[in-house]
C-alpha cells in the first residue's frame, strides 16, 4: 500500500460522488494541484466533517492509487487558518469564489504552484479581513499571474524598455508582448491594444509589484485597466470562468 502522504491544502472546489463520497480539487503546498475521492465524507464527522468544502483551509492526508489520477483522500484537519469570513458579504463571496476558479484555472494537476497557494492563501486571508473592491480583484490576479509565470510589466515599455514610458502619457497594454509598448513605438507594435491612461497603468504597475496586504492602501487602475487584465487571461484561459460575470455586476 502506497505511503500516506499529507500537505497544506486550500480546497478549490468538491462535488459529491455516490451515495457518500465526495470528489475534491484543492491546490496544495507541496504537490500543487491535486483531485482526490473522499470515501464516506458524507457521513464521517470524525475525519472529514465540514473540513472539505470550498474556501477550506486543511492539513490533508492522502494515499496515491496506483491507477487513475484521483488520489485517495484519508482524512482533513484544520489548517492554520480559517475559512475567511465572507458568508455575510456577497462581493466577498463573489470576490472569494473569483480567487478560487482563478486559481484552479491557473494550475494544473501536480504541477509544482507553491506560490500560487501562498498567493491564494494570503489573498483570501485578507479578503476575509478586509473589504471586497477592484483593487484588491486587481491586486490578486496579478500577484497570482505572477505566480503562475505571468509578469505583466506596466512600468517600462516592452520595445525600448523606457522606464518612464507612462511619465503623464498614454500608452498600449499589448497582450502578445506580456506588458505595455510606448506612444513612441506604438507605430513598432501593430497588435491590437488597450489604450491605458498614465494613471492606470502606474496603479496595475503598482498592485503588481505590491502583496495582497497592501492592496487597500492602493488606487485601483481604471475600467481600461481591468479590460487590460481581462485581454490578457482571455488569452491563456482554456475556457471562461463562471464567477466572472456576477463579480463585474458587483465591482
Amino acid at each position: 500500500m502506497p505511503a500516506e502522504e499529507s500537505t497544506a491544502a486550500i480546497v478549490l472546489r468538491a462535488r459529491d460522488y455516490s451515495e457518500s463520497d465526495r470528489i475534491v480539487t484543492m491546490l496544495t503546498r507541496e504537490f500543487g494541484k491535486l483531485s482526490g475521492i473522499a470515501k464516506g465524507a458524507k457521513a464521517s464527522r470524525r475525519r472529514f466533517e465540514r473540513k472539505l468544502e470550498p474556501f477550506s483551509h486543511v492539513n490533508l492526508f492522502f494515499r496515491r492509487r496506483p491507477h487513475g489520477q484521483l488520489v485517495f483522500i484519508t482524512r482533513a484537519e484544520p489548517g492554520d487558518s480559517a475559512p475567511p469570513a465572507i458568508e455575510d458579504d456577497l462581493a466577498k463571496i463573489a470576490l472569494g469564489s473569483y480567487m478560487l476558479e482563478l486559481a484552479d484555472a491557473l494550475t494544473s494537476e501536480e504541477a509544482e504552484a507553491a506560490d500560487a497557494y501562498h498567493v491564494l492563501a494570503r489573498s483570501l486571508d485578507t479578503l476575509g479581513a478586509g473589504v471586497a473592491n477592484l483593487a484588491m480583484r486587481q491586486s490578486f490576479e496579478l500577484n497570482l499571474l505572477h505566480a503562475a509565470g505571468f509578469g505583466l510589466d506596466f512600468g517600462r515599455c516592452r520595445i525600448c524598455d523606457d522606464a518612464d514610458a507612462t511619465d503623464g502619457v498614454a500608452v498600449y497594454f499589448v497582450v502578445s508582448r506580456g506588458g505595455i509598448v510606448c506612444a513612441r513605438c506604438r507605430p513598432q507594435a501593430p497588435e491590437g491594444a488597450v489604450r491605458l491612461t498614465a494613471a492606470s497603468a502606474a496603479a496595475l504597475a503598482a498592485l503588481g509589484a505590491a502583496p495582497i496586504e497592501a492592496a487597500a492602501s492602493i488606487t485601483a487602475a481604471g475600467s481600461e485597466g481591468a479590460l487590460a487584465i481581462a485581454r490578457f487571461l482571455a488569452s491563456i484561459l482554456d475556457r471562461k470562468l463562471r464567477s466572472v460575470e456576477f463579480l463585474d455586476s458587483l465591482l
